[in-house]
């Protein structure tokens, strides 16, 4: 804009310069005052704007030679000089809003990038945690039992000969001792099973309060169904599911609410994720998307996307793994 403006000026300046040439046949005052005039100019444009008033002062040196052409010129001037300054500046406040917005895109993609990381990672040790905690109450529980069943058969080998009576009574107790532990392991394996769904039910609460603080958005939540007999393996595709979508709409849809909705339907549980986003006329399916799909289809379920006035992504799973009904029998 500086290398427009001195166009300008020297444009005006040589104008004027000619029209008082061939009027008053003053070169040299002229002339003189004309450099000044635009060497201010320069010095207004590099340093200040405030030095511009050192032009009206060599206006006074140009009295005889009909300044008011020059002072109209330079109204024209200030008032293209305004309009630049305010379109600059709005250029640089766009391109510094540019940059913030780039910034953060940056910033949320890696943030996200490190939360699936610590996602996964916190998956993992939740696992093994919760294999740690199976095998120390397997232990506790069948220790004693075994130990005591064991010590009783190897006495019932020693006295089968000498005291067959003395024997039987080891051989009885022996059984009792590994009905005893049977039954406790059976006892405990039942309750796992029946903690289960309300552990998922939890998780999955805990992961929408999760993305609605990091994110900011309406997400709403609905169970239809008895959906308290579903399964461990179920939850853990639908778990999986849902942080996929999520994650999916807060990258791509720029969506402001969300609905999410788990129906227990006969013979089928139905998952869906629908957003209020942009939508996708064409849907290429990445690699979160494929997963979605092979989670479910390891359950000979299957994966519906489509896109009406927003994104929705169904998941649906057959409900024959309700053989693992924690309130059956055995």
């Amino acid at each position: 804009m500086t290398l427009f403006l001195l166009l300008t000026d020297l444009l005006i300046l040589s104008g004027y310069g000619v029209y008082a040439l061939v009027t008053f046949q003053n070169f040299q005052s002229i002339l003189v005052v004309l450099l000044f005039f635009f060497a201010t100019r320069v010095v207004a444009l590099a340093l200040h704007p405030a030095f511009s008033v050192l032009n009206l002062a060599l206006m006074y040196f140009l009295l005889p030679y009909h300044p008011l052409i020059l002072a109209l010129a330079y109204l024209f001037y200030a008032a293209l000089y305004v309009y630049l300054s305010r379109r600059e500046n709005q250029q640089k406040q766009l391109t510094r809003e540019n940059t913030r917005l780039k910034i953060e895109q940056k910033n949320s993609l890696r943030y996200l990038f490190l939360k699936e990381n610590y996602d996964s990672q916190a998956a993992l040790t939740a696992r093994l945690e919760e294999r740690r905690a199976i095998a120390q109450q397997i232990h506790d529980l069948l220790g004693h039992s075994l130990t005591a069943a064991t010590l009783q058969l190897e006495a019932a080998a020693e006295l089968v000969d000498r005291e067959p009576g003395r024997a039987k009574d080891l051989l009885t107790g022996a059984a009792a001792k590994l009905r005893e532990g049977i039954a406790q392991v059976r006892e405990a394996v039942h309750q796992m099973r029946a903690d289960v769904p309300g552990l998922k039910r939890a998780e999955i609460q805990a992961l929408l309060d999760r993305f609605r603080l990091d994110s900011g958005l309406v997400i709403r939540y609905q169970e239809e169904g008895p959906v308290d007999i579903l399964p461990a393996s179920i939850w853990q595709v639908l778990l999986g599911n849902v942080r996929e979508g999520l994650t999916n709409i807060i990258r791509h849809a720029r969506a402001t609410q969300v609905e999410v909705t788990l129906k227990a339907l006969p013979g089928m549980v139905r998952l869906e994720v629908r957003d209020n986003g942009i939508g996708c006329d064409h849907i290429q399916e990445g690699m979160g998307m494929a997963g979605m799909r092979e989670r479910a289809q390891e359950h000979g379920g299957s994966l519906i996307v489509r896109s009406d006035g927003g994104m929705q992504v169904i998941t649906l799973i057959p409900r024959k793994e309700l053989t693992d009904d924690p309130r059956g029998s055995g």
